[in-house]
This record gives structure tokens, sequence and C-alpha cells, in this order.
């Protein structure tokens, strides 16, 4: 009598529930994260393309850098900065803020995502 024990191939139901909850968690949080980033690139940008700009041919009024950001902003569609931007000129040097907060709402807490950025044109 040849008494063999079969082997188990391949992966439980409850593994791959286990599986199926752990990816569904990491897109949750990476849904959420993806467009941060990229709102924080688009704001890199804006503040790089000013920094070109008035590498170019030097700005000379706050309305002009202003005009700028809102084009740019409008182009990328996230007209809802404009006010996070801040515009301001002593004696001959311009200063560009942008600050702002945004919520990740992760499953086991709420955390807060601050971005101040500044840029000094001369």
């Amino acid at each position: 009598m040849h008494n063999s024990q079969r082997t188990q191939r391949g992966a439980s139901a409850i593994g791959i529930i286990i599986i199926l909850a752990i990816i569904g968690v990491g897109a949750y949080i990476g849904f959420q994260y993806i467009p941060l980033l990229i709102e924080a690139g688009t704001v890199d940008s804006i503040l790089s393309n000013i920094e070109k700009a008035n590498e170019e041919k030097p700005l000379t009024s706050t309305n002009q850098i202003r005009g700028m950001i809102d084009r740019q902003l409008n182009i990328n569609q996230i007209e809802e900065l404009a006010d996070n931007f801040t515009v301001t000129k002593d004696e001959e040097t311009y200063t560009v803020n942008v600050n702002y907060e945004r919520q990740l709402n992760l499953i086991y807490e709420k955390k807060l995502i601050e971005t101040d950025k500044t840029l000094t044109l001369n």
C-alpha cells in the first residue's frame, strides 16, 4: 500500500484575499498621492518658467508676473491655486511665494501636506 499525500500548489483563497487587500490599500493611497505630486510638479514648473522668463528679459511689474502665473494656472487647469500665489516687490527685487495645504486621507489617519515655496527675482 502506497500512501502519498498531495501537496498543495498555488495560493489559497485566503491568501488571494490578503494579496488583493494589500494591493487595494496601496492603490487607494496611490490614487491620493498622484494628484498631489502632479500639482506640486506644476507649481515647480510655474516658478521655473517665471525664473527663465526673468533671465531672458527682466520682468518689470508685479502685474506682469501675476499675469504669467494666472495664464500658467489656467493652462494647467488648477486656477483654484491663484489665491495662494503672492507677488511682492522690495526695491529692485520681486518675490513670488506660493503657500497652500492639502489633506491626504489615509485609512487610519488624515495627514496634512503643506507646500511653501518662494522664488526671488533680481
